[in-house]
């Protein structure tokens, strides 16, 4: 299984927790290092995978689209595009109580996504491992995006 994490680009704030767990699945054998692409500005220094700093975003782009599985920091843009292109996705958000980022908004927006059945929720090392293990169970839920619906109702007023 082609996996890409991504941890986002708030230099501002580190997220090597998730990164220390990706390093510790890839010991334990969850995750296969193989297939696995990491992207992150973190300082985080892997032990049993490489760590690709920012990307291109058309390479970005490939990548995601040849993954079989994003586990992200719960960033919209990154949530909404794997979503755009049917990926399944496991949210792995930012705590301000570890520090990560200012306040729990990628908590509210996980909830928000996985409430509807886009993504699956994973919160700590137990519940991505579990995520992983039962990924291929999961079938979420179409994604559409609201910019494209308002595009429709927009070009729809102007046709009458």
């Amino acid at each position: 299984m082609n996996i890409l994490v991504t941890t986002g680009t708030g230099a501002e704030y580190q997220f090597e927790r998730l990164l220390n767990i990706i390093d510790e699945l890839c010991e334990e054998k969850v995750i296969n290092s193989q297939q696995l692409v990491v992207q992150s500005t973190d300082r985080y220094k892997a032990k049993n995978y490489e760590i690709k700093d920012m990307m291109p975003q058309n390479e970005f782009d490939e990548i995601m689209k040849k993954a079989d599985l994003i586990i992200t920091h719960a960033g919209t843009g990154t949530v909404t595009k794997a979503l755009k292109y049917s990926k399944k996705v496991i949210m792995f958000p930012r705590r301000a109580m570890y520090n990560e980022h200012m306040d729990d908004h990628q908590l509210d927006l996980c909830e928000l996504f996985c409430n509807l059945n886009y993504a699956i929720l994973a919160t700590d090392k137990n519940e991505l491992t579990e995520a992983i293990k039962t990924i291929d169970n999961f079938v979420p839920e179409r994604f559409v995006s609201q910019n494209i619906k308002i595009n429709q109702i927009v070009k729809d007023f102007i046709e009458k």
